[in-house]
């Protein structure tokens, strides 16, 4: 019986938890260094940070909540009052979100162990020379097939990071492709030494910025008070702390 008490609660009590209309919900995966959990199971991470920031600025509550991104980017999409803390800015999505502000540029490169030193490239046609590593399915393995990689001969790809940092710091590949930003704490979760590593070539192609952004059925003052509190942290200077306390750089031009 009990158990059956607590699934209906699960069932009833959870999806209440987006209910309230004066309340805004942040949300954020689980992808360091923009949101993870610590050995003392704290939150951590820029969307962390931002989140607190912006909490005394609002005129409604708010608070954080993790999930899947897929899940994440459907409940923003379909729902008013979720605000994505991160999220890719792609032609695809342009009309079907509000864009908020800018959080930073993510871009990938090919990265190398710094003991590599004969691994030098100044082009992807350089790099066809060497074995670039992947992961399979990520939109970086497409672009690079579609330029001509092929895998087994100078292409490897695997099915999670920790496996691309294992073959690169073993040998097994010359380059993972990557961003370097976030690859630093996949290094260090794979534990290896993510200060033996350093990026070699920018892909300037696989450059994306990041965004706050909300579903189209937010209500507008709810958006336009939002813009204001990202506006204000961005001109006092806080935004900017944030990101660099993480190890990341801002967008310092963009709204």
């Amino acid at each position: 019986m009990f158990r059956r008490v607590w699934i209906y609660l699960l069932l009833v009590v959870v999806p209440s938890a987006f209910a309230s209309p004066d309340h805004v919900y942040f949300l954020s995966e689980v992808t360091p260094p923009y949101y993870w959990i610590d050995e003392n199971g704290k939150a951590q991470g820029v969307n962390v940070d931002l989140a607190n920031a912006l909490e005394p600025l609002l005129p409604f509550r708010s608070s954080l909540e993790h999930m899947p991104w897929a899940r994440a980017v459907r409940e923003t999409r379909e729902n008013p009052d979720r605000v994505l803390l991160s999220l890719l800015k792609t032609p695809d999505r342009e009309n079907e979100f509000e864009w908020l502000s800018s959080v930073n540029h993510i871009q990938a490169s090919l990265v190398r162990l710094k003991r590599r030193e004969t691994a030098h490239v100044t082009s992807l046609e350089d790099a066809k020379h060497f074995r670039v590593g992947s992961i399979r399915g990520y939109g970086s393995a497409s672009f690079l097939q579609q330029e001509g990689f092929e895998e087994n001969k100078n292409l490897a790809l695997v099915v999670e990071p920790a496996q691309l940092w294992k073959l690169l710091y073993k040998g097994r590949i010359d380059f993972a492709l990557s961003n370097f930003d976030t690859g630093k704490y996949e290094i260090s979760d794979a534990g290896l030494n993510p200060n033996d590593a350093i990026s070699e070539y920018v892909i300037e192609a696989l450059g994306a910025d990041l965004f706050v952004a909300t579903g189209l059925k937010t209500e507008q003052d709810k958006v336009n008070a939002l813009k204001n509190a990202l506006s204000l942290l961005k001109a006092n200077g806080e935004y900017a702390r944030i990101l660099s306390k993480w190890g990341l750089e801002p967008i310092e031009s963009a709204p």
